[in-house]
């Protein structure tokens, strides 16, 4: 008897809640993020922006004996009105500095706007904030301001603009020329050293440190007149007067110069009054008369060297 073939039932599909993994490539778009909407309301810029105050300072003032300070009026006022000369119109316009006004010229201003107090400076200075820009621009085109380019001659100045730029580079050059000077002083040969010292006013009679040190604090004082100094014509003639006075050649007095043989005097030139004898001696021997007896003079410094 032949058996009847039995195929499997068919299994009937059964939503089970999870989906069946999808073996096709799927173009698949991630949606944009929304965009967020922008704030209206921005909040203010005050102080971002930084801009320094303007400086200005009194011209003169009065030195302080023992210090580097200068000391001025404790209150000092000047004029908020003047006329200056206007570059751009080529005429004369009256300013003036009324708080308040955008404009500094007169004729740019309300008819009835009437100047209320001067323009005052505390302790020599005064500082004007950004935040003031007509106080500034009057300040910056009176004829009292030193540093005004259009400032008329025939007014004197009261005053002047702080540049710190300026300064800054102004004490750089000092510092440098400092630098330069005590180096000199410092690595200079010592018949050198001694020479210069001499000319210079130095005591010599001590050890070499001790007068390169008083050299050193002669170059840092004055350091522009040391170095220009070395190269002077008149420092190497003043070296050379010292040494014969020293040798007893010649003898310098207040009101003459002479030669010295024991204790006979032979008048070479005399010196005018308020004149130092070294100062009109170096002078005398840089004209034709006294070539001849600087020339002298070496001979005889040459037959003590010798």
């Amino acid at each position: 008897m032949t058996k009847k073939k039995t195929f499997p039932k068919k299994k009937t599909a059964v939503n089970t809640g999870v989906l069946e993994p999808v073996s096709a490539e799927v173009d698949f778009k991630v949606p944009p993020m929304p965009k967020k909407k922008s704030n209206p309301f921005v909040s203010p810029s005050f102080g971002q922006k930084s801009e320094k105050p303007t400086l200005y300072k009194l011209l003169g003032g009065k030195k302080i004996p023992g210090t580097n300070k200068t000391q001025y009026p404790v209150v000092y006022m000047i004029k908020a009105e003047d006329v200056i000369y206007d570059p751009i119109k080529g005429i004369n316009r009256k300013i003036r500095y009324i708080p308040g006004e955008s404009s500094i010229y007169e004729d740019e201003q309300k008819e009835d706007a009437k100047i209320k107090s001067p323009i005052i400076f505390s302790e020599g200075i005064l500082v004007v904030q950004n935040q003031n820009p007509t106080l500034k621009n009057y300040l910056d085109n009176c004829n009292l301001n030193k540093s005004n380019p259009n400032r008329m001659k025939d007014k004197s100045p009261r005053f002047e603009l702080v540049d710190k730029s300026v300064d800054a580079k102004q004490v750089i050059s000092k510092e440098m020329k400092e630098i330069d000077a005590m180096s000199l002083a410092l690595k200079m040969p010592i018949d050198k050293l001694i020479g210069y010292a001499k000319v210079l006013g130095v005591n010599v009679d001590k050890s070499t440190e001790e007068i390169r040190y008083d050299m050193k604090v002669l170059a840092k004082k004055s350091p522009a007149s040391f170095i220009t100094g070395l190269d002077d014509p008149m420092t190497g003639i003043k070296e050379i007067i010292l040494n014969a006075k020293d040798y007893s050649i010649i003898k310098l007095e207040s009101n003459r110069i002479s030669w010295k043989k024991g204790d006979h005097l032979s008048t070479i030139c005399h010196v005018p009054v308020g004149v130092k004898p070294i100062d009109h001696f170096a002078g005398y021997c840089l004209e034709e008369d006294g070539e001849l007896v600087l020339n002298e003079i070496k001979k005889q410094l040459a037959r003590f060297n010798s």
